[in-house]
């Protein structure tokens, strides 16, 4: 009977103190981790887990240091990297594990550890697994700077800065780049603005090298009225002035002979004053010319679309996202005087 209450005694600390019953942490401190939320990231994606850190029944708090780490199931570039904040908790308390990856991480499955600290006592969880999901290099588009000026008369432009983000370790085609294009323009009117690209160095179109952001910048012109040339308008009352002199001549011929020849002479001072100040009568201005007819004042809104020679669209301007768009105020020209 004595061998029967000794082989249960055993049979009850065997599977009180099995590795399975303390697999939730030491005698001092327990430490739960749970699954990552998402469980599976593309490159450049980050995910989390929510660590709890425990006291055991019937024991004091105490201060528990946490650390984490990454292993990959095959040789990996760029592993992901993680983190554990607080790193340093008084039990009972939570923290939080945060693992982020690069556009560059090799896509595979990682499983991710955290090892608690104690006094005297190290607990480490059981593998938590996160995969890098396999993409497809992308790139995005951003408006870096605004339309400058944000308002212009039509006939006028503006001038803006757009800038290429590589996504997934993305580079451009050998022998291609990326055009970049105004798809949309609201509202829509018969003599709309338009836009145009400048890429660096006067290239046909724009490379990214697969890590660094690439910029071009956007022209938009409007079209209004071409200055042709300016002109001077004489106004003929000015001639008017001449009038008086012929009747001071016609006086002169009526007078004395001798004294015929002095009229004579004064009107010709004054007729040849009048002729030097009729062109002060006259008034100047400029003629204009509208070949292409003149863009209607309004508001405009544009939208950047940017495809490579391989047929890669911008990926923010898809369905489910929202592609960049530029705004461009136009006023009415001024009318001719």
């Amino acid at each position: 009977m004595a061998a029967v209450w000794l082989m249960a005694a055993c049979a009850f600390l065997a599977a009180t103190f099995t590795p399975s019953a303390m697999a939730q942490g030491t005698s001092e401190f327990t430490l739960t981790a749970g699954s990552f939320s998402p469980d599976a990231v593309a490159p450049s994606g980050v995910s989390s887990s929510l660590v709890t850190i425990g006291v055991p029944t019937s024991s004091p708090s105490v201060t528990v240091n946490l650390s984490c780490q990454v292993t990959a199931q095959q040789a990996a570039t760029d592993p992901p990297v993680c983190i554990v904040s607080p790193a340093s908790v008084t039990t009972p308390a939570t923290s939080t594990l945060t693992v982020t990856t690069q556009s560059t991480t090799t896509t595979q499955e990682y499983s991710v550890t955290i090892t608690g600290t104690g006094p005297t006592t190290t607990y480490t969880t059981p593998p938590i697994p996160l995969t890098v999901l396999a993409v497809s290099p992308q790139f995005t588009i951003s408006v870096t700077g605004s339309m400058a000026p944000s308002s212009v008369v039509a006939g006028s432009g503006a001038q803006g800065t757009v800038t290429v983000n590589p996504v997934y370790g993305y580079s451009t085609p050998t022998g291609g780049g990326i055009t970049l294009s105004c798809s949309s323009m609201t509202p829509l009117v018969t003599i709309a603005p338009v836009c145009s690209f400048v890429y660096p160095n006067g290239a046909p179109s724009l490379q990214v090298n697969g890590t660094t952001s690439a910029p071009a910048i956007l022209n938009i012109t409007t079209f209004g009225p071409i200055t042709t040339g300016a002109h001077k308008i004489r106004k003929a009352f000015g001639l008017w002035l001449s009038l008086p002199i012929f009747g001071l001549m016609g006086f002169g011929a009526a007078s004395a002979k001798r004294a015929r020849g002095a009229w004579i002479v004064m009107a010709l001072f004054v007729l040849c004053g009048v002729f030097i100040l009729t062109p002060a009568c006259g008034s100047s201005g400029t003629s204009t010319t509208t070949p292409n007819g003149i863009t209607p004042a309004n508001t405009y809104t544009f939208t950047i679309i940017g495809v490579d020679s391989n047929g890669v669209i911008s990926s923010n301007t898809s369905s489910t996202s929202s592609a960049p768009t530029v705004s461009l105020t136009v006023t009415a020209p001024p009318k001719n005087p």
